[in-house]
């Protein structure tokens, strides 16, 4: 991460562990927002053998390739992605993530509890996920695991300052591409703070706060509390193709109380 203000902020080393001999290497980072640097996704010789999807992504596709698309089983074929799709969704790697910001959560008020949390199957359709909401009588502690598959070239892109829906309790993007090899200027994943915070996730005075550059098997996983305003930077320069993949850990309940806002326009996502 390229920080801009780090003031106050905590640092610590932190394995995510997905299987009984297997660990993301990730860091744990309090400022701006609780969040893990992803240091290295998967060793260097799986990346190296891993073929990003591009042929499968349709041109102007929201969202790429998701689980209810067709090409989403396409794409598992391949074992090295089945192998890294399985460990995203398992509870071990799950139950990491959440207990990595458990003090986190419990602080900003999320309804879920990370000890309690359990996976259930839960297939979030296309339609679905552009609900601001799903179920508000769903148990906020049952969660889903969204692995969505994202390639994009010059010109697909807006910039934008959001927050995740309210149902997502983390939200992450894992880069498969790198800024130097595709010629990439911008694209940053930006963290912002709201200089006029009012608590209804909306962001109504943005301030850049840190910069995540695109770098080749590497990402972060921030915690989608009322402040955690971030957003893609605008691109200026694409040779190639921005590739990541988007993962989120969510509940179909809303988890995040907050105030309303008298201007109910919405995110994406």
């Amino acid at each position: 991460m390229r920080a801009i203000d780090e003031k106050g902020s905590r640092r610590r080393t932190k394995p995510l562990r997905y299987h009984h001999d297997r660990c993301m290497r990730s860091h744990y980072v309090s400022q701006p927002h609780p969040h893990l640097g992803i240091d290295e996704i998967v060793a260097p010789e799986a990346y190296a053998a891993l073929r990003f999807p591009d042929e499968l992504t349709a041109a102007g596709a929201a969202w790429g390739i998701t689980a209810s698309d067709a090409q989403y089983d396409v794409v598992l074929r391949d074992p090295g992605w089945r192998t890294l799709h399985d460990e995203l969704c398992s509870e071990a790697f799950v139950r990491s993530v959440l207990r990595s910001f458990s003090a986190d959560m419990k602080r900003e008020g999320c309804l879920v509890d990370a000890e309690s949390a359990r996976i259930v199957p839960f297939l979030e359709t296309r339609e679905e996920k552009e609900r601001p909401t799903l179920d508000p009588d769903a148990p906020p502690n049952d969660v889903f695991i969204r692995v969505d598959f994202q390639s994009k070239g010059a010109g697909g892109y807006r910039d934008f300052v959001h927050l995740d829906w309210a149902r997502r309790i983390v939200g992450g993007i894992l880069f498969f591409s790198d800024t130097e090899e595709e010629g990439l200027e911008g694209g940053e994943l930006a963290f912002y703070r709201d200089r006029d915070f009012r608590n209804d996730r909306w962001c109504h005075d943005p301030e850049l706060a840190a910069l995540v550059p695109p770098k080749r098997n590497s990402g972060v996983i921030f915690l989608n509390h009322n402040g955690a305003f971030h957003g893609p930077r605008p691109i200026t320069r694409l040779a190639g193709r921005r590739r990541w993949i988007y993962y989120s850990i969510s509940s179909r309940a809303d988890v995040w109380p907050h105030a309303a806002r008298a201007d109910e326009a919405s995110s994406a996502r």
